[in-house]
């Protein structure tokens, strides 16, 4: 089972990170291609994951579990889903750590998993890990923006409570996440890999002729 590690910050305090957190439909928001099917039960999720690779399209649907430990600020995701159509498989196991570092929160993963079927070939190598990064990083600005919006409880009640109220204007409501294009990211990385390799052989040149 290939493992991957993710680390991903946000500008928030982690009193404000960790609630966040544990309610699964903000979370779902904030990730690309995702959406619960169903509402949650305890610890039960029900989701689908929408991924599209280049011409192949996959919609995995399935369940999870969300356990998580308030005194140690870390928690636990295992999940599965199935896409019959291009007959794949996908399972995860997500442990993460909620860090304090300052004004800053830092979120550490650790991501085990397995795909099989038609996906399986993009399940290794610098591919599925440039997936992964640009995943994180979206999702660490989505979780951001929906941190942003949502104004802190005590904050409210210390306005409210003030002789003067002051009405702050309405933050810009955070987007919903964009569908997962890793086809977009497969170009992009094309296009990177192109960009080294023809400017480093420019440089070469330069320097041969130089000499």
């Amino acid at each position: 089972m290939p493992t991957m590690t993710q680390t991903l910050a946000v500008n928030f305090p982690r009193a404000r990170v960790w609630p966040l957190l544990g309610d699964v439909e903000q979370v779902i928001a904030c990730m690309p291609g995702a959406s619960l099917t169903k509402p949650r039960e305890g610890d039960r999720i029900f989701g689908q994951m929408r991924v599209k690779l280049g011409p192949i399209a996959a919609a995995f649907v399935g369940e999870g579990t969300l356990t998580m430990d308030e005194a140690t600020h870390t928690g636990v995701i295992h999940g599965q889903g199935t896409d019959p159509k291009n007959n794949s498989r996908a399972k995860a196991d997500v442990t993460f750590a909620v860090v304090e570092e300052g004004p800053v929160t830092r979120i550490d993963l650790t991501v085990d998993f397995t795909l099989t079927g038609v996906l399986a070939q993009f399940s290794r190598g610098a591919i599925v890990q440039e997936i992964a990064n640009r995943l994180t990083a979206e999702f660490a600005r989505n979780l951001e923006a929906k941190l942003a919006a949502t104004a802190p409880v005590a904050e409210e009640e210390a306005a409210a409570s003030s002789d003067v109220v002051a009405v702050p204007a309405p933050e810009p409501a955070p987007e919903p996440a964009k569908e997962l294009n890793a086809g977009n990211l497969l170009w992009v990385m094309l296009k990177d890999w192109l960009r080294g390799l023809f400017g480093g052989r420019s440089l070469q040149d330069n320097h041969s002729r130089s000499r």
